[in-house]
C-alpha cells in the first residue's frame, strides 16, 4: 500500500484544546528554565508542561520543583535517552496535541497558537512543523540558519531519500492520537540520535504533514549538543534505514538505490567506529556495506583491511587509497555528479 493511501482522515478539534508540552532533559540545568519559561509565556493558555528528567545529576529536579511547583509535572527516570523520555511524557499526556521541546530550545510565544489555527482550518492534518531560528549559547544572539524545508504531499519518500531528519523535533505540533498510533519514538535506549527521523517516517506513512515557514522556535547551538555526537548519529541513521526496510521503500526508490543507501549508512557508521578505536566493529560494518552493495565492495574491503592493521589516524591515507582504487576500477558516476563517493554524506576526516 502506498504511503498516500494509508493517511488518516480529518479529525475535528476541540474549541480550546489542551496541548501537552513534553520536555526531556538530561543535565541541562543551565538551559531548561528558559525552555520552561517560553512554554509558560505561550499565548495559547490551555497547556500542560511535562518535564521528563532523564537521570540528571546536576540538581535539575530540585531546581525545577522549587522554582515551578505545580506549574509543571515533573517525572524522573533513569537515563535512557531522549526518545524514551519523550515516550514517558507521551504516556502521561492528557492533551489533544503534543508539542515537543528540547531542554536547550525555546518556543516563540505564539508558536502553539499559530499551529492550532492551521489545525482548525485543516482537520486532515496530524503533524505541523515550522521553521526555526538558530541562536548562540546565550539563547538570544541569532546565528546563521538554513532555508526552510518545505515538503510535498509525498513526504514519506522525500524523508526517506534524505540523509537524516530535517524537521526539528521542537518545531513539531502533533495530534496525540497519531503519535500513539505509531508507537511514539523507538523504545530502544541505544537509539539516542536520529530517533526523530524514524518517528517522522512512520508518521508520514499514515498522516498528513504541513510546514509553516515562520521561525517559531529558537534552537540553541552550543558545545554539548546531542546532535553533535557523530558516532550515535551514525548509528541512529543506520538503524532508521534498516527499519525502513520494514516500513516500505519500493514506492520511493529501486532496490539498487535502497541497497546503496543502506550500504552507505553502514560505511559511515564503520568510519566513526574506527575513529572511536573499535576496529572490530568497523570491519564488521565495512563488510556489511560491501555485501549489501557489491558495486562498491572493493573500496569497502580496502577500508576493512586498513582498519584491521592501522590506527584511526590513518583514515586520511585510507581514503586516498580508496580513491586511487576507485580510479583503477573505473568511475561509475558521471563527472558532473557531485555526491560523495561513498554515498549519503561526506566521510569524517581523521583527527589531527
Amino acid at each position: 500500500m502506498s504511503p498516500q493511501a494509508m493517511r488518516a482522515p480529518g479529525i475535528p478539534m476541540q474549541s480550546d484544546p489542551l496541548v501537552s508540552i513534553i520536555i526531556p532533559t538530561f543535565n541541562r540545568k543551565g538551559y531548561v528554565t528558559e525552555a520552561i519559561d517560553s512554554c509558560l509565556a505561550q499565548t495559547h493558555g490551555n497547556c500542560e508542561i511535562i518535564l521528563v528528567d532523564d537521570g540528571s545529576t546536576d540538581g535539575t529536579g530540585r531546581l525545577l520543583t522549587e522554582r515551578y511547583g505545580d506549574r509543571l509535572r515533573y517525572i524522573y527516570q533513569d537515563n535512557q535517552g531522549p526518545g524514551v523520555a519523550r515516550n514517558r511524557g507521551l504516556d502521561a499526556a492528557k492533551g489533544e496535541f503534543i508539542q515537543f521541546l528540547d531542554a536547550d530550545d525555546q518556543l516563540h510565544e505564539k508558536k502553539i497558537e499559530i499551529c492550532l489555527a492551521v489545525f482548525r482550518e485543516r482537520p486532515d492534518l496530524s503533524v505541523i512543523y515550522t521553521h526555526y531560528q538558530q541562536v548562540a549559547s546565550d539563547g538570544v544572539t541569532p546565528v546563521e540558519t538554513g532555508p526552510f524545508e518545505q515538503y510535498s504531499s509525498d513526504i514519506y519518500c522525500e524523508l526517506l531519500r534524505q540523509t537524516g531528519c530535517r524537521i526539528l523535533t521542537s518545531s513539531s505540533l502533533c495530534r496525540t492520537g497519531a503519535l500513539r498510533a505509531v508507537g511514539g519514538f523507538p523504545a530502544d535506549a541505544a537509539f539516542r540520535s536520529a530517533e526523530d527521523w524514524d518517528l517522522f517516517l512512520r508518521l508520514a506513512l499514515r498522516c498528513r504533514f504541513h510546514g509553516i515557514d515562520q521561525r517559531l522556535v529558537y534552537r540553541r547551538v552550543h558545545d554539548d549538543m546531542i546532535s553533535d555526537d557523530k558516532l550515535r548519529g551514525a548509528y541512529g541513521r543506520l538503524r532508521t534505514i534498516k527499519n525502513a526496510r520494514h516500513y516500505g521503500w519500493d514506492s520511493c526508490m529501486t532496490a539498487d538505490e535502497f541497497n546503496h543507501k543502506l550500504a552507505a549508512r553502514h560505511h559511515v557508521y564503520a568510519l566513526y567506529l574506527w575513529l572511536a578505536g573499535d576496529r572490530r566493529g568497523a570491519r564488521h560494518h565495512f563488510a556489511q556495506a560491501a555485501r549489501i552493495y557489491p558495486p562498491e565492495a572493493k573500496q569497502r574491503r580496502l577500508y576493512a583491511f586498513y582498519a584491521r592493521f592501522l590506527p584511526p589516524q590513518s583514515l586520511a591515507i585510507t581514503q586516498a587509497a580508496a580513491q586511487f582504487a576507485r580510479r583503477l576500477i573505473g568511475r561509475r558516476r558521471r563527472a558532473g555528479d557531485d555526491q560523495p563517493a561513498m554515498g549519503a554524506e561526506r566521510e569524517p576526516k581523521s583527527p589531527p
